[in-house]
């Protein structure tokens, strides 16, 4: 089964084991020993990051401003409530950053790619290594 297979058919539609992976993450924010599997990291990157930091903030402030500027009668002057939605987003990102680096170590790579963004996600695709006995 392919890692995206694993998410969707394991984590999305099980919306209890969803629930219980995001409540992992979410509660491990500050630890950054230990490990995240593959479908625990997943999970959370495409529930948090881009299901709700990119579709729902966006919705809900879209339709803020658009009551605001329309209360106000304000012309449009490019990206109103920015503050906040970094704010929100940057609590998001918070969680991603320790289970990047659970995940890169159990992948079995330093987890010093965590400082690089593209690599590290193509880097958290890998299998879990196997423990030595």
């Amino acid at each position: 089964m392919t890692v995206l297979q694993e998410i969707v058919l394991g984590g999305i539609y099980n919306f209890k084991l969803m629930i219980k992976i995001l409540k992992k993450i979410i509660c491990n924010t500050f630890v950054f020993k230990g490990f995240t599997n593959r479908k625990e990291f997943w999970t959370y990157f495409l529930f948090f990051q881009i299901f709700i930091n990119s579709i729902v903030l966006s919705l809900i402030f879209g339709i803020y401003e658009s009551w605001y500027l329309k209360v106000n009668n304000l012309e449009p002057s490019g990206l109103m409530f920015r503050d906040q939605r970094d704010f929100i987003s940057i609590i998001i990102f918070i969680p991603l950053i320790s289970a990047t680096v659970r995940r890169l170590r159990d992948a079995g790579v330093s987890i010093w790619f965590v400082l690089l963004p593209v690599v590290n996600l193509i880097l958290c695709l890998k299998p879990s290594k196997k423990p030595l006995n």
